[in-house]
């Protein structure tokens, strides 16, 4: 049985626990638009888990994610700041809604390998020096659309 007012109540609690925090100078440098969206990543999370409403886990580990990935890519210059990050983060969210409902596999390891590449893409350039990767790592986005394409037409039920 799903329980209601579960992302309510965390959401109220922390949100006000940020303006308190806000409102006495307590820890400004957390005082940002990506603690708001971990707060929020964390209601859906808890909506998900406690209230077992496990379609809010795709959405609490993408606001979660981005926030938790802003906040470290403003701080440790190591971190890596490209659009890689986010398509891992969901690819990290499909999987963990997959281990619950255990659905859509297929996109949620082929998201997640090819997040997983592009996010180490520089490496791999600097491994394999050819031609052919490198006009390859420009097009990337030809692989979404065709795996998308897939899912749509042939791949039926």
């Amino acid at each position: 049985m799903k329980k209601r007012g579960i992302f309510s109540g965390i959401i109220l609690i922390g949100f006000g626990m940020y303006f308190l925090l806000e409102r006495f100078s307590l820890f400004p440098s957390f005082h940002t638009w990506p603690t708001l969206l971990f707060i929020t990543g964390i209601a859906f999370l808890g909506q998900a888990y406690i209230g077992k409403d496990y379609s809010a886990i795709l959405s609490g580990v993408v606001f979660t994610g981005i926030g938790v990935h802003f906040h470290l890519a403003s701080r440790l210059s190591s971190w890596p700041n490209h659009i890689s990050m986010v398509t891992f983060i969901i690819a990290l969210g499909l999987l963990l809604q997959y281990i619950k409902t255990k659905q859509a596999l297929l996109p949620t390891v082929l998201l997640f390998v090819l997040s997983i590449i592009f996010l180490f893409s520089h490496r791999l350039q600097q491994v394999f020096t050819s031609v052919t990767f490198d006009s390859l790592i420009h097009i990337w986005p030809l692989s979404f659309i065709l795996i998308g394409l897939y899912l749509l037409f042939i791949k039926k039920g």
